[in-house]
């Protein structure tokens, strides 16, 4: 069972329009933990996490893969979702279908892979591969607040609604945990771990 995270801390305003969404502070700048997130360990993680799963992993302007992507049931050849999803942290992919989409949130870049998730979703609202957002726990209230803004709130398909929160300490223990294990699981594992975010 996917654990949801809740509302309840985060301050929602009404919309008419949109529901509940999040207008943050004009001079509101979230704290950062103590402790970091190492960006490039939580990428390299994530590439042999794919790789221990048989998956490959998307490479910006790798001629090896095709032009066409598969999501699901949908083909796309379309260079923007190509170069949204190159933009991102890491896709892996199964063949040629997209089986999950990544983006690691330290919090400093101003949540810059939430606006490239959403961006992706806006491209692409049909896209069925799972979207992750690898984070720090104590980042998690600030991000929730962020991808229940309006901005991403309008879309077709809320960002709130398809981001599932994946704890980086969280998978790092149970990666490390799992050992050679992994090999024998499938990318549908990380759901059992992740939280998904209650709909406000």
């Amino acid at each position: 069972m996917i654990a949801q995270v809740r509302h309840s801390q985060l301050p929602l305003l009404p919309s008419t329009r949109l529901g509940l969404v999040s207008i943050p502070e004009s001079d509101g700048i979230p704290e950062f933990p103590e402790e970091a997130l190492d960006h490039e360990q939580a990428r390299g993680l994530l590439r042999d996490l794919a790789g221990n799963l048989g998956l490959k992993v998307l490479v910006p302007r790798d001629e090896s893969f095709p032009a066409a992507l598969a999501t699901g049931d949908s083909v796309f050849p379309d260079e923007a979702v190509r170069k949204c999803l190159e933009g991102l942290d890491s896709v892996w992919l199964d063949g040629e279908a997209v089986v999950a989409v990544f983006a690691i949130e330290t919090g400093w870049s101003g949540f810059e892979g939430a606006r490239r998730l959403a961006d992706l979703l806006a491209l692409h609202p049909k896209l069925k591969a799972p979207l992750y957002a690898v984070t720090l726990d104590a980042l998690k209230p600030a991000l929730i607040a962020e991808v229940n803004r309006p901005l991403f709130a309008a879309p077709k398909r809320r960002l709130s609604e398809s981001l599932r929160l994946l704890d980086w300490n969280r998978l790092h223990r149970e990666v490390e945990q799992l050992g050679d294990r992994v090999r024998y699981l499938k990318s549908e594992f990380l759901e059992g771990i992740a939280d998904r975010i209650e709909a406000p």
